[in-house]
């Protein structure tokens, strides 16, 4: 086993370019975050110190939606491009559905790996970055393994500690082609995040179940 990492950071876009549809379930968060950039860009300037609290709120409410809506983006992704991978024609509808279907698991581990990630952090930072790094494949076993959110996280970390070399070249390359997009595109006023967001979660998503996929050695 181990990942063959020059194929699981091109392949992505291949694939995307093959099937615009791996950009469809990233459309939501996109949206969320594009009215967030709009809305909040210049509000917080205008606003009146008694207005502050409901801008507060009102952010705090599109924060939540838009963290949900991401982890229906990043589950639909990780199904859609497992099915390309097999052959099949993959609709975005199915990804969605599949994601919806176990949401209440990518939920559940995502609020263990934010605890998780914030009690190494106050540990001087790198345990939280090992943390990090082991539960990295977490959304592609709950996806394409079915497996709720704490079996997910366990099976994670047991895949990554036999691979963790191969692990840690693959998660910096793939921070780095994203954060170099992200902050690129973060240049454009107001809208620049969202657009980002809307390449780098299919592409991050796909490199991620590639990835996977080689560590299970398909």
């Amino acid at each position: 086993m181990g990942i063959d990492i020059g194929k699981s950071l091109t392949e992505p876009v291949g694939m995307l370019k093959e099937n615009y549809g791996l950009f469809v379930p990233a459309l939501l968060p996109f949206a969320i975050n594009l009215l967030s950039g709009v809305a909040f860009g210049g509000s917080v300037f205008r606003m009146r110190p008694a207005g502050m609290g409901a801008l507060i709120g009102l952010a705090g409410i599109m924060g939540l939606i838009s963290f949900i809506a991401s982890l229906i983006a990043a589950g639909a992704i990780v199904d859609m491009a497992h099915r390309q991978l097999t052959g099949e024609s993959p609709g975005y509808m199915t990804g969605i559905n599949a994601a919806l279907g176990r949401l209440s698991s990518l939920i559940v581990a995502t609020v263990i790996i934010a605890i998780g990630a914030f009690i190494g952090m106050m540990l001087l930072i790198i345990p939280g970055l090992i943390w990090l790094i082991l539960v990295a494949f977490t959304i592609p076993i709950i996806m394409l393994e079915d497996m709720d959110g704490i079996e997910a996280i366990r099976e994670s970390i047991s895949l990554v500690r036999g691979n963790f070399g191969d692990v840690v070249v693959f998660l910096i390359a793939l921070i780095i082609i994203a954060g170099v997009v992200t902050m690129i595109l973060s240049l454009i006023p107001y809208v620049g995040s969202a657009v980002a967001s809307l390449i780098t979660t299919p592409y991050v998503a796909v490199a991620l179940t590639l990835a996977y996929l080689d560590l299970r050695g398909e």
